[in-house]
């Protein structure tokens, strides 16, 4: 931590190592570094120190004064965190009216939200999903962890004096109700949290993760900063050595071992991870410590100073590169966007966090009033303007790019589609072709995200391109959309109807006639979740449709880890083969053994808009050589869409 303005706390520099171990795994969790898949456990790290921290300041003023010094502390907290901020969201808030306006308004909710820490609640209450592969992140989506904090700091205070007059001031009676109220937390994360696509409102949730707010809290209560003496016996120091090894280590092992996905996280991971770093803590205030002198070396304090500022642009900066930059040479992009960070939370460092932390508002502005205005220090005015402006300018065309980069065409996010019905085939241009003719006249496409390009503006803007165009090109009269991003045959996600749900609802419109199923990147993930077996889902889907005629096409991702890994999905396809025994109504388009890896974009699961045209046409293709109009079908089961290359 920063050396404390107030004469009378400690200064405790194991600690600012153990703030440098947090910010490094965050954000080589958000640079996509596999042997980081856990980092994102870094902000875990960041709650229970500042439970710690944030605790042990309010009882050194309870024991001294008698009283917390709440107005001293929030005014600390003010001047602390607000500054760094503001400017993080007024770079990308200038960025987004230059660069683009069009997402401004969402650009501004979002800022206003972060000012006002409610970050975390608007997310859950909008149905955003933190953990979504389907879009690309945003430049504040990382700004929940300080709405988290800030809620606490705003909170805890109060609770804390609450329990204190109630218990007569004794701390131990206070510890073990804290101690309770962690308890009720960690087991209202495990509640909350299910298997399935978005664990979100259990990640984000002020109530699920104050416990390791309050592990550290707890900490504070029982462990005084400081307080034993640096002279104990070697055995003694070994043992307190070792303890912190050894929380180390399961820290360590809890960031390589598990990611966004485990759902060992939620049913004691998390715990686990806030009593390890508890225990770290102590042994890195104790004065006889080794393993505290080792967190507090030069390089490790440094990082721990500006680990606020590190976090705050991490994000900004990361995702204005666009995933392309350096894709050949990866280490080399982390180390530009290593090396980027470091520089804007630097001069954020020495240009507006440390001034207002340690001379306030008003005494910061002055002091740079004065240092602009000084005739006799020439250098140090050029120097102050000029990192000023490569602040702003490395951060605005960051922003700038982060903007760019999220235009369309870019994934839908997993969103459902509006469904629509045509019926016309004036509606939609036919495409002129010499291809064989379908014998399916009405034809109900049920797709996930995977397809929601097939009929997207954005990615096909040529009419004849999109997917209605190409069936009616080979016979299909009248098609029917229940294309709808995150499906699955089997899960609901943000209260949208599955797969199952939208083809009972057609079956029960009077719709019949022949069926295209684009389904299985969703049901992929899920079931490497649960365990279970692809066979019921499949049979699901298929009993509903009653003998009639259904085409599924085989998926396939490039991704090698996390549940959308293409091993999971090479399970689903050979699940799919095994049904055209069961089902002789049922053909299967092999659209793994003919899509092109240059036609996927950076997710490695969604497609270009050169791949939307070919999964448009080889569809249709498909479809008229399964259930061809004249003449027997091409294969009985696994088919291809004739088209080369």
């Amino acid at each position: 931590m920063p050396r404390p303005v107030d004469a009378r706390e400690t200064y405790l520099p194991g600690l600012d190592g153990v703030r440098a171990l947090a910010v490094s795994v965050v954000v080589g969790y958000h640079l996509g570094i596999a042997k980081l898949s856990g980092g994102l456990l870094g902000v875990g790290i960041f709650f229970t120190l500042s439970g710690f921290l944030i605790t042990s300041i309010l009882l050194r003023s309870w024991r001294q004064d008698g009283n917390l010094g709440l107005g001293t502390f929030w005014l600390r907290r003010a001047r602390r965190l607000l500054p760094a901020l503001i400017l993080v969201l007024l770079v990308v808030l200038a960025a987004t009216a230059l660069f683009s306006p069009g997402n401004f308004t969402s650009r501004a909710g979002d800022s206003l939200a972060a000012m006002f820490y409610v970050s975390n609640w608007t997310t859950i209450i909008n149905g955003i999903s933190y953990f979504s592969l389907f879009s690309p992140p945003g430049p504040l989506d990382h700004l929940w962890s300080l709405a988290v904090e800030e809620q606490f700091y705003l909170l805890w205070p109060l609770l804390l004096l609450a329990m204190l007059s109630l218990a007569k001031g004794k701390i131990a009676r206070v510890a073990l109700a804290t101690s309770v109220l962690a308890a009720l937390s960690f087991i209202a994360l495990a509640l909350l949290s299910h298997v399935g696509l978005d664990n979100t409102r259990a990640y984000e949730g002020t109530d699920t993760r104050a416990g390791g707010l309050l592990v550290g809290a707890v900490l504070a209560m029982l462990w005084v900063p400081n307080a034993r003496a640096k002279s104990i016996p070697v055995g003694a120091r070994v043992l307190l050595d070792t303890a912190g090894v050894a929380a180390l280590a399961v820290i360590g092992w809890l960031v390589v071992s598990t990611d966004q996905y485990s759902l060992s996280l939620y049913h004691g991971g998390l715990l686990l991870l806030s009593v390890a770093t508890a225990v770290l803590l102590a042994v890195v205030v104790h004065p006889g410590s080794s393993i505290g002198l080792l967190l507090g070396i030069a390089p490790l304090r440094w990082l721990g100073e500006r680990s606020y500022g590190v976090y705050l642009w991490h994000l900004p900066v990361i995702v204005a590169f666009p995933t392309t930059f350096l894709r050949s040479v990866p280490v080399v992009r982390d180390g530009v966007l290593v090396a980027l960070i470091l520089l804007v939370a630097s001069l954020s460092w020495r240009f507006v966090e440390n001034p207002i932390r340690t001379l306030g508002f008003r005494g910061a502005g002055n002091a740079a009033v004065s240092l602009l205005r000084s005739s006799t220090k020439p250098a140090l005015r050029i120097g102050a303007t000029a990192g000023l402006l490569s602040l702003l300018l490395v951060s605005g065309v960051g922003a700038a790019q982060v903007m760019a980069v999220k235009q369309p065409p870019k994934p839908s996010p997993p969103v459902a589609s509006t469904t629509t019905l045509v019926t016309s085939t004036t509606l939609v241009p036919q495409v002129q072709t010499n291809a064989l003719k379908t014998s399916c006249k009405v034809l109900t496409f049920d797709g996930d995200s995977t397809s929601d390009g097939l009929i997207s503006t954005s990615y096909l803007p040529n009419p004849a391109d999109r997917i209605q165009a190409r069936l009616f090109a080979v016979g299909v009269q009248s098609f029917h959309n229940e294309i709808a991003g995150a499906q699955s045959t089997t899960e609901t996600w943000n209260g949208q109807p599955n797969a199952q749900q939208r083809i009972s609802a057609r079956w029960a419109s009077g719709v019949r006639g022949c069926w295209i199923f684009a389904l299985g990147t969703n049901d992929s993930a899920n079931i490497s979740f649960r365990n279970s077996p692809a066979a019921p889902r499949i049979d699901a889907m298929m009993k509903l449709i009653h003998g009639e005629p259904v085409l599924w096409l085989t998926v396939k991702t490039l991704l090698h880890s996390s549940p959308y890994a293409d091993v999971q999905m090479q399970k689903w396809n050979a699940a799919l083969v095994s049904g055209c025994s069961r089902y002789p109504n049922m053909r299967i388009y092999d659209w793994r053994s003919e899509v092109q890896a240059p036609w996927y974009i950076s997710d490695g699961i969604h497609f270009t808009s050169a791949g939307y045209q070919q999964r448009a046409k080889r569809i249709a293709a498909a479809l008229a050589r399964s259930f061809p109009a004249k003449g027997s079908a091409v294969s009985p089961c696994l088919v291809s869409s004739g088209i080369p290359g």
